[in-house]
């Protein structure tokens, strides 16, 4: 693999572990607000929660960045 192979795969690796967590977040936070009983939130609604938390860490790490 060369080093430009490689910094794009670095880059995807990372990005991939970002969302991942974001969507681990918002599922533990789903499942932990439905077994209280807070809320009950439909497993599509956690899934579209976890997307837009993947989106604002992408967002805060690009703009992170460049200050």
């Amino acid at each position: 693999m060369n080093p430009e192979n490689k910094s794009v795969f670095v880059k995807r690796s990372k990005s991939f572990a970002w969302r991942l967590g974001m969507m681990i977040i918002a599922a533990v936070v789903g499942f932990t607000l439905d077994n209280l009983g807070l809320l009950e939130l439909s497993p599509a609604v956690v899934t579209v929660l976890g997307l837009v938390l993947g989106e604002v860490s992408k967002y805060l790490a690009t703009n992170l960045k460049k200050e």
